[in-house]
């Protein structure tokens, strides 16, 4: 369990994550043929961007991203990690289930996955469950 740890946080430091998103991404713009039509107001802005229908295979990847943010956001909240923000979050991501996906929810994943990773989200809900195993087990020990 140690040397898991010590590969994650290596992983972490390292930033491969990142890479490994950044490479997917661009890899994707050469081979999409679809074309974006930029909206005058904001040529640089994805969200003023028209959107475009996702393939199969990324309309799955961006429903079980939503799914692991809604799940992520409801987890904070029971904890009381980041209450005002993970009230908020969640509630947004409930409200986008339920819709095809497009290019502007790929986008917003994304941005969302990086929101966890910036707040630390992921690595505070898995203290307070450890901190909880530990609490039971160290009361369990004491009733035996």
């Amino acid at each position: 369990m140690l040397s898991v740890e010590m590969g994650l946080k290596e992983l972490a430091s390292l930033k491969v994550e990142d890479a490994i998103v950044q490479a997917l991404a661009q890899q994707r713009r050469p081979n999409s043929a679809r074309q974006l039509v930029s909206d005058i107001k904001s040529p640089g802005d994805p969200k003023f961007m028209e959107a475009f229908e996702l393939s199969p295979e990324e309309s799955e990847d961006v429903l079980f991203k939503e799914a692991w943010l809604t799940y992520f956001w409801r987890r904070a909240k029971a904890h009381g990690i980041e209450e005002d923000i993970a009230k908020e979050r969640l509630q947004f991501w409930i409200g986008r289930s339920g819709h095809s996906p497009t290019s502007h929810d790929a986008v917003d994943v994304e941005q969302g996955l990086s929101e966890l990773r910036k707040l630390g989200i992921e690595h505070r809900l898995w203290e307070a469950s450890r901190k909880e195993v530990d609490q039971d087990f160290t009361i369990a020990r004491k009733l035996t």
